[in-house]
């Protein structure tokens, strides 16, 4: 377990180097959630272990939970069922979990707030904006596995998101995935230096055989 542990933050500080688009190709091009989720706010780099919660559609008792337990570092992931327009996630719950350190949002419903949450630029991830609230008194629950976008997240899966997309990766690949992925970020760094000394797109993609990752 402290192994798995010392992986986990050597992999995010990794990611917090890289990009969705890295994290996908170091995947073996898997990995992704719906492009229907998008970053609702531009410019900003999501990477954290997932904190996962369901929540009944319109009903905000265990979101607010989550904004105020989930651990620092954290990407808070908000499944709401068949439900995209629903409101899961606003201003208030961007003031609270930002102080707390939580690294931003993955919702596969709505937010509201958008002007107030691109202000703080706190990481946000979902269907759009709606001006709809929620209600109180129904619970949900946290720590368990929700789908989101497609895919099927696990609390401890790590989440990569930036303006090109949600990438996860589970948790029990963690130390496999970060060998790939620092193979993919040299040859990155390659590549740049390439093209910066005149080279051509051609001349990037004969290098690429060279960066081939571990098997």
């Amino acid at each position: 377990m402290a192994q798995d542990t010392v992986d986990i933050a050597a992999l995010c500080a990794l990611l917090r180097q890289a990009s969705a688009a890295a994290a996908h190709e170091a995947m073996e091009r898997a990995g992704h959630l719906s492009p229907s989720l998008s970053a609702l706010v531009p410019g900003v780099l999501c990477v954290g272990p997932a904190h996962t919660v369901r929540a009944p559609a319109g009903y905000g008792d265990e979101i607010v939970r989550a904004a105020d337990e989930a651990p620092p570092g954290s990407v808070i992931v908000i499944d709401v069922g068949p439900a995209p327009d629903a409101c899961t996630w606003g201003g208030t719950g961007t003031a609270v979990a930002q102080r707390r350190g939580v690294s931003g949002i993955v919702s596969n419903g709505r937010v509201r707030d958008l002007a107030e949450i691109r202000r703080a630029r706190f990481p946000v991830f979902a269907h759009g904006a709606v001006a709809t609230g929620w209600s109180s008194g129904r619970r949900g629950e946290t720590g368990v596995p929700v789908s989101v976008g497609g895919r099927l997240v696990h609390a401890g899966d790590i989440l990569c998101a930036d303006d090109d997309g949600i990438v996860v990766i589970p948790r029990a690949g963690a130390a496999r995935f970060l060998e790939r992925l620092q193979a993919r970020l040299d040859f990155e760094r390659e590549a740049a230096r390439i093209v910066d000394a005149g080279g051509r797109y051609a001349d990037v993609m004969a290098r690429k055989a060279a960066h081939t990752v571990p098997s």
